[in-house]
């Protein structure tokens, strides 16, 4: 900052308050200047971070409405393999048959297939690291904050959920069983019991968070 000193003397005290009058308003000014130019700029930063979350989210919800409408469609087909199954083993149907009658309802495809997505947070992560997020309104930093929570949080429910559920030594053991012609009815109902329960409770947080995002997206 740089201002002129007087080159005469001042000789009244009039004189001199105007001098530092001028120097006052022109530092006051300078500052001001300085602080509309770093508002702007910060303002400027945390729109563009604003838009990038923005389109993140909704990609992500985009890639949550594909997910869960696949693991729907993979739920019904498990579902329906777990219902021929124990209509069979109630009518006390033959091994042979019941097999026979398993593998047309799988259609050949006896697995878990479990869907999952993967949600981004690059440009979250990029907003706070770089401050730009200190910048937005506080009802929308408390928004994207807890959207990307819930994303967290939804996905290590689904890895938790899973190794709850599932028994995995136990289902590959049984599958490998099948393909050999071992049969164990109880053994198969169980398998499919233990994919329709993880499955289920999968989607079913995957749909929580679907529809939060959903509705705080359509805010924006």
């Amino acid at each position: 900052m740089h201002f002129e000193v007087p080159k005469t003397g001042l000789k009244t005290a009039k004189e001199f308050l105007g001098e530092y009058s001028m120097i006052v308003v022109s530092i006051l000014t300078a500052l001001a200047l300085e602080h509309a130019a770093q508002s702007w700029h910060h303002s400027h930063r945390a729109h563009d971070a604003e838009q990038k979350i923005e389109a993140e989210l909704r990609l992500n919800l985009k890639e949550l409405q594909q997910t869960t409408e696949a693991n729907k469609k993979q739920l019904a087909h498990v579902k329906q393999m777990r219902t021929v199954l124990r209509d069979d083993i109630k009518g006390k149907t033959p091994d042979k048959e019941l097999v026979e009658h398993l593998m047309k309802a799988a259609n050949n495809r006896f697995g878990l297939n479990l869907r999952t997505p993967t949600l981004r947070r690059e440009a979250w992560d990029v907003a706070v690291a770089s401050q730009a997020a200190s910048w937005m309104s506080s009802e929308l930093l408390q928004r994207y904050s807890a959207l990307y929570a819930q994303q967290r949080d939804t996905t290590e429910s689904a890895v938790s959920n899973t190794q709850l559920s599932m028994n995995g030594p136990h289902m590959l053991n049984t599958l490998a069983d099948l393909e050999l012609g071992k049969v164990d009815p109880a053994a198969l109902y169980h398998t499919l019991r233990q994919m329709e329960s993880t499955i289920d409770g999968v989607q079913s947080n995957l749909l929580e968070l679907e529809e939060q995002m959903r509705t705080a997206l359509s805010k924006a």
